[in-house]
């Protein structure tokens, strides 16, 4: 993480935006502290909901159930699973402020969702990625009130729109923001801004999406008898020569991007030579022609370790195969964009440093699209995201929320 330092105008003009609100944003920080337990009920118990990757659906139902008890009357359910809340505002603006949160976690099914208490800390597996986020963005809504059923509901300009995403994680591909995404731009519909809730914290503002590139490589042969048929091409001595190469790739590319050989298999027996093998990679970067060249480079590299292994032995009997098995895009905005500008200022309001960051997360969709889009952390304090030992602390929970809320008000104002 790095400190943002914006353009003093851009800062100043969202500090001077903020102000302007302040009346009306007391009371909603005062609902937001008054409510902190049953925020953090919220929480706990949407982290003992299992919601592996691709099966959100137990804890989809339990979202949709909690606005709809807050009065939310435009509540859905789309093709993807993402559960969408429409707060109406005012006005006719149709182009919606989007709070998102994912749903879903990195744990398997069956994996013990058993919560773990030591003082003021909360162990459990994704309590705060994104259980935190979820409660926030139900805590969001509860403060922001109704129109027509809340008498105290703050008028906004433009509707906000919370979206529970599913597939945000892993080999989900982002499917969730995608589909929301996508089905926005079928209906001519262009976001005014994004807002995603992404676990615990208060200060970090991700505004640089982290893109990435996943791939399925895989060599076939013919295999055969270790002795009798030595001289084989072999499928695991061409993996191993992509691995080599990969973890080897020219210095023009270090620092800007990241490749990572992160599983590998193959083989049928300790005394045969291997008929088949794969390995699986993970390519990041910050930026789209970093991706590009790298899957070029890779492609290329694949090609040549399979022609080695043929060479002088059975003609190309050994094939490759290489399988785009996950892609998220890279995207930014500049760190005086208003809409960081203005994460910026909220963040100095609540007594905060606010810290720029890198990250891949629902945001990277709006933000390859053009659509202004950050990511912050939910309040609290948290450690060990994707681990057994995750864990919560709700030290000044709702002083992020508060950050969140004064965001999506002055956007939506």
């Amino acid at each position: 993480m790095t400190i943002l330092r914006p353009v003093p105008s851009s800062l100043a003009r969202a500090e001077r935006h903020l102000r302007s609100l302040s009346d009306q944003l007391h009371p909603l920080h005062a609902v937001l502290a008054a409510r902190d337990t049953a925020t953090l009920d919220t929480q706990l118990r949407l982290a003992q909901l299992a919601a592996p990757t691709g099966s959100e659906a137990g804890r989809a139902a339990l979202v949709a159930d909690a606005f709809r008890l807050r009065g939310f009357a435009s509540v859905r359910s789309d093709a993807a699973g993402n559960v969408i809340a429409r707060r109406p505002s005012y006005t006719n603006d149709a182009s919606p402020v989007v709070c998102m949160a994912h749903l879903d976690t990195v744990f398997a099914v069956g994996t013990p969702l058993i919560l773990r208490r030591e003082g003021a800390r909360v162990t459990c597996p994704g309590i705060g990625d994104n259980a935190r986020g979820l409660g926030g963005m139900l805590a969001l809504a509860d403060a922001l009130g109704v129109p027509g059923l809340d008498g105290d509901a703050i008028p906004l300009g433009r509707p906000v729109e919370f979206v529970a995403t599913v597939g945000e994680e892993g080999l989900g591909n982002l499917r969730g923001a995608r589909a929301y995404f996508d089905d926005l731009g079928t209906h001519g519909v262009a976001p005014y801004a994004v807002v995603a809730l992404d676990g615990p914290g208060d200060e970090r503002i991700v505004h640089h999406a982290l893109g990435s590139r996943r791939f399925r490589i895989t060599f076939s042969g013919p295999g055969g008898h270790s002795w009798a048929d030595f001289g084989r091409p072999n499928a695991i001595h061409a993996a191993g020569r992509t691995t080599h190469w990969l973890s080897s790739l020219p210095t023009e590319f270090r620092g800007r991007v990241a490749v990572s050989v992160a599983r590998i298999g193959g083989g049928e027996s300790l005394t045969a030579i291997p008929a088949a093998s794969w390995i699986e990679v993970d390519v990041r970067a910050s930026d789209e022609a970093s991706l590009r060249r790298v899957d070029v480079q890779l492609r290329r590299l694949v090609q040549q370790a399979t022609a080695d292994e043929n060479r002088g032995r059975h003609a190309d009997t050994l094939t490759s195969d290489v399988q785009l098995i996950g892609e998220r895009p890279a995207g930014h905005l500049d760190e005086d964009h208003p809409v960081v500008a203005l994460a910026m200022a909220a963040t100095r309001s609540c007594g905060r440093e606010p810290m720029g960051a890198i990250a891949s997360t629902d945001a990277n969709i709006p933000l390859s699209r053009g659509i202004p889009a950050i990511t912050i952390g939910a309040g609290g304090r948290g450690g060990g995201a994707h681990t057994a030992d995750e864990w919560y602390e709700n030290t000044d929970g709702p002083r992020g929320l508060s950050r969140a809320l004064s965001i999506l008000v002055a956007l939506a104002a």
